[in-house]
């Protein structure tokens, strides 16, 4: 089963998003193991992902006549808690919408969306080419017409198969659900794969060629420049407007995928791109239909014509919305990364469907009455709640924070603990292997939608780096509400050892290195138009000088004055600019390595071991300081409790040096 799962989910042909389903059964044990509702395949492990029903009670529940006496909604709750009820095991989850209806096929069931088959699925004229397709097929194809998932699909299978074993004396393998997906029914893992991807492969040549030979269009093509700018200013918008109409903070991902430049191609974009949803989990994950926005080089004309169109459509509650602008690309707004995820690779899928579709003969789209189904469903809902769910009591949840230095240290302690707070982490570092390991160590600590990251590997120095990473977190996530400056260097050496390359490569880290992120957070920042927060990491030696550090000193006291100066430049936008100056923190420090102890236990005639000891005594509380300590003062500086504070100066170091 999870060999199955897995296999189908890495693959974003098959699937999408959360979509799709598996089950394999147990037959001498009457069990059935089922994918839960809202997991994507890609993640069903060993330990959580799935359920375990018995068998027959699930299949038995197609024959209650209270289940078919009841109304829609009150049959959906009732379902709920039949199928709870079918569980044998202790597992979270509610099992697949789908689970009745896996119950009445083979051993071993694959439940997918393919986007070749897809488009074939959900064509006028689509069956003709099914039939020219499988015709040949040494067992016959069942092929359904689109009806409403969960319960009143599983009751359409049922007598689909009853008809189907009559006329052929077998259970069908392969079951074609138009605008819908593929099922495939096999003896074994190894078996149901081979017919999926047979099947599918038949499709993707069919499509391949549609779209190779139809008739194409020039979309705009904007130099690299003018398309970067529009993008910026467009997802300042969708996150300005989507932000109000939702009121929750919100993501945007950009996109210039094949699939979006082969939308662009076809005759007639704008209009196809009204078509109705096509399939459930567009409706679901991308409320329907792409909102289409005609190009201009103008950005505040793009920019006014993408206000009209999100304000004037019909969102629903936190509901992602796609938005297509001709010879820019596709943007993807959604309240939490999982939704906006689902919703790109979903959009995705369907502008091929879509484009392919229209070559065949016309795209048909689900009906009216099955749409409204999908809005109202309680399944749908608590798969929505699912990827929306994780956000944290804090104000800070769902916003975009950027950290440099976040490959090591302080920087990683503060990713940690903004990532717990619900924030989305663009992890910046010139340390490739240091970033990725404090992602892992967010992603094994948090759930759901907490403490999502991007690690960007970028040279705090370099301008053309650090406008890279701003490029990166705008396109992959919106744009920036919070930036830690926390990438530093501190030489320890006396005024009588420092060369001047060494005394000026603190100060281009320390100082530039601060400068460019702030520049560049703060353009940011403008373009949204929501204000924001910029946050300089001090030190005590910033106000207090330290002994054999001058290049150290001037640079965090530096750092305190710039920051000063910033926050009165940008409180008309209202972005406030905060310092907390930082103890000694031992932890994981890259400044407090072997050597740097080593170095200092020479200048003050100690041993090595007694180095840290020494420093915590110096201070007034006599207690060591930790990651957390640190972060707690950024989380305060950054969330509204500290709205009237700009222009400050926190410290945090045990009580070593008061300001004065």
């Amino acid at each position: 089963f999870i060999k199955l799962s897995q296999e189908i989910g890495k693959d974003s042909s098959l699937v999408q998003g959360g979509g799709g389903n598996t089950s394999v059964k147990n037959i001498s044990e009457n069990r059935m193991y089922v994918k839960a509702s809202g997991t994507a395949l890609k993640d069903v492990d060993g330990d959580s992902g799935y359920r375990i029903l018995d068998t027959k009670k699930c299949r038995g529940m197609l024959s209650s006549d209270i289940l078919n006496g009841l109304s829609s909604e009150e049959r959906e709750d009732k379902i709920a808690e039949n199928l709870e009820a079918c569980c044998v095991d202790n597992m979270q989850g509610r099992p697949s919408v789908e689970a009745n209806l896996h119950a009445l096929l083979g051993t071993c069931v694959a439940h997918t969306h393919p986007v070749a088959l897809n488009a074939l699925l959900c064509a006028v004229g689509g069956d003709e080419v099914l039939e020219q397709l499988y015709a040949e097929r040494n067992f016959p194809y069942l092929l359904l017409e689109p009806v409403d998932f969960g319960y009143p699909l599983a009751m359409q299978m049922k007598r689909a198969i009853h008809s189907y074993e009559k006329k052929h004396g077998i259970m069908p393998k392969v079951t074609f659900l138009k605008n819908h997906g593929l099922f495939v029914s096999g003896e074994n893992t190894e078996e149901t794969l081979a017919i999926t991807q047979q099947v599918v492969g038949k499709a993707e040549e069919f499509v391949a060629n549609k779209l190779e030979n139809m008739e194409k269009r020039r979309y705009p093509s904007p130099d690299k420049t003018n398309k970067d700018e529009l993008i910026f200013h467009i997802a300042a918008q969708l996150r300005k407007h989507y932000k109000k109409i939702l009121k929750s903070p919100v993501l945007v991902a950009h996109s210039m995928a094949e699939e979006v430049k082969t939308f662009m191609n076809v005759p007639n974009p704008r209009k196809l791109a009204r078509t109705p949803a096509l399939v459930p989990d567009q409706q679901l994950y991308c409320n329907g239909a792409p909102l289409w926005i005609d190009y201009s080089d103008d950005p505040e004309e793009v920019c006014k014509a993408v206000k009209k169109a999100v304000v004037g459509a019909d969102h629903g509650l936190q509901t992602p919305v796609c938005t297509i602008v001709d010879g820019v690309g596709m943007f993807v707004a959604g309240a939490g990364k999982k939704l906006l995820d689902s919703a790109h690779s979903t959009m995705l899928a369907t502008l091929k469907i879509l484009a392919c579709a229209d070559q065949i003969g016309a795209a048909r789209p689900l009906a009216g009455e099955t749409l409204q189904y999908i809005k109202n469903s309680n399944w749908e809902k608590y798969r929505h709640n699912l990827f929306t769910s994780g956000g944290q009591d804090s104000d800070l949840a769902g916003k975009i924070a950027v950290v440099t230095g976040a490959g090591s240290g302080l920087g990683r302690g503060i990713a940690i603990n903004l990532a717990a707070k619900g924030m989305h982490v663009v992890l910046g570092d010139i340390d490739k292997d240091g970033l990725h390991e404090t992602a892992r160590r967010i992603g094994e600590t948090q759930e759901n939608e907490t403490g999502t990251t991007t690690p960007v590997v970028a040279d705090v120095t370099d301008e053309e780096q650090v406008k890279a990473l701003y490029a990166r977190a705008i396109k992959e996530l919106g744009g920036v509400d919070l930036l830690v400056n926390c990438a530093s260097i501190a030489p320890p050496l006396s005024l009588l050892e420092f060369s001047a390359d060494a005394f000026r490569k603190a100060l281009d880290i320390n100082l530039t290195g601060y400068m460019l992120m702030a520049r560049e957070a703060a353009i940011t920042m403008k373009r949204q138009g929501d204000g924001g927060n910029i946050i300089n990491l001090s030190s005590k030696s910033g106000l207090e000088a330290s002994k054999n550090h001058s290049a150290y000193n001037a640079t965090k006291a530096g750092e305190i004055h710039m920051g000063r100066g910033w926050a009165l430049e940008l409180a008309d936008l209202d972005i406030r600019v905060n310092n907390v100056c930082a103890g000694n923190v031992f932890h994981e420090s890259k400044i407090w390595n072997e050597d740097y102890i080593k170095a200092l236990a020479e200048k003050r005639n100690l041993e090595p071991d007694e180095v840290i000891p020494y420093y915590i005594n110096m201070t007034a509380l006599k207690k060591d300081i930790k990651w957390d300590d640190i972060a707690h003062a950024i989380c305060f500086l950054a969330s509204s409790n500290a709205a009237k504070i700009t222009g400050q100066t926190l410290v945090v170091d045990s009580g070593q040096v008061f300001v004065r």
